[in-house]
């Protein structure tokens, strides 16, 4: 049995670039004789083990096969005979099939070392065409090493245009999608992301629109990291964002936070505000129960807006006003303590902009 470092651990070591998992291929075992050693088998579709000390995945050296359409149409075979040369080239692109062994040194049958010195991302083999998802995955890898001067190669465009051709990005699950895509708004340069898969027609068949706004994204890449405020940017200012946010399913904070953000865009692009239309807002927007919410969607708004007359106001203060606004003690029906409710906040908000 012969273990080797594989993947994004050994591509990232040789580049210098900080990297937080370490995923390990075995070769010449089988499932028993690692569970036999106390490794804990966690894969469905095949066999990946957790290490008993260090928790890291461990995967059997695999071959893989394309039985129909769609990403997950493969069989594979774990035999033990399988070398670590025909478990490398299944693998995606060229700098991903590096492997390196306990002593340091590397196995590259796919000139990988190669590509990374030229700075290429480029297909293993012709297997590449086989898993439709491998068309998000380069889009990724090219917004990650964007910033150190990456492209794809060629050869390897034209694959990736087949499987657009092909319509079998339309097979992939909502959770792959957003997988990769949540892994590329964590990247130095997202906005390539979204520019590749739009320019070679894969947004069209993943979501209801062909194009995505990156200019707000743009601005924002070197001073906000976080992915939620990222993905807002880019969509909240869309037309059919929920659509999108349907198509991408993406996590109901990011949710939450790009369609707040879009309702605070539109406000904010009135031509004159009073105090019941900044009421209306926070009903829209449910301030009352989502205040961090509002107040984070409000900062990122400010991004995706060219200019507008109302960034005078200061809506923690706002925010504030209106939530300290208590429910009367006095009255016993409902649908009255509500109508009440509502009046005391309007009159508060007037009082604030008869003061500003």
């Amino acid at each position: 049995m012969k273990v080797f470092l594989v993947g994004g651990a050994v591509r990232d070591s040789l580049l210098k670039m900080p990297f937080y998992e370490k995923d390990w291929v075995v070769v010449g075992a089988t499932k028993e004789e690692l569970i036999e050693k106390g490794y804990k088998q966690v894969g469905k579709d095949f066999p990946v083990f957790l290490h008993p000390e260090t928790k890291e995945e461990y995967a059997l050296a695999r071959k893989e096969r394309k039985t129909g359409s769609g990403h997950k149409a493969f069989s594979f075979e774990f035999d033990k005979n399988v070398s670590l040369e025909e478990d490398l080239e299944r693998r995606d692109i060229t700098i991903n099939a590096i492997a390196q062994d306990n002593e340091g040194s590397f196995i590259d049958p796919f000139n990988g070392q190669e590509d990374l010195k030229n700075k290429i991302i480029r297909r293993v083999s012709d297997a590449f065409k086989e898993d439709p998802l491998r068309v998000l995955r380069v889009a990724r890898f090219a917004a990650k090493l964007n910033g150190r001067g990456f492209k794809i190669d060629e050869d390897t465009m034209i694959e990736i245009q087949k499987i657009i051709d092909s319509g079998e990005l339309t097979t992939l699950s909502r959770e792959r999608i957003w997988m990769e895509t949540h892994k590329a708004l964590t990247t130095d340069n997202p906005e390539v992301y979204f520019k590749l898969i739009e320019e070679c027609g894969a947004l069209s068949q993943i979501c209801p629109v062909s194009q995505l706004n990156t200019s707000y994204l743009s601005k924002v890449i070197k001073t906000q990291t976080d992915p939620s405020t990222r993905w807002a940017c880019l969509v909240a200012s869309n037309a059919l964002l929920k659509d999108i946010n349907n198509s991408f399913n993406v996590p109901k904070e990011y949710k939450e936070t790009s369609e707040i953000c879009s309702l605070i865009i539109a406000f904010k692009k009135l031509d004159s505000i009073n105090a019941k239309d900044i009421i209306e807002l926070a009903d829209k927007t449910d301030i009352y129960r989502k205040e961090d919410r509002f107040l984070k969607a409000e900062k990122i708004s400010n991004f995706c807006i060219d200019n507008n007359s109302n960034q005078n106001l200061n809506w923690d203060e706002i925010v504030k006003l209106i939530n300290d606004v208590k429910a009367s003690s006095d009255l016993k029906e409902g649908k009255l303590i509500a109508e009440k409710l509502k009046e005391d906040r309007l009159n508060v908000i007037k009082h604030y902009l008869s003061n500003s």
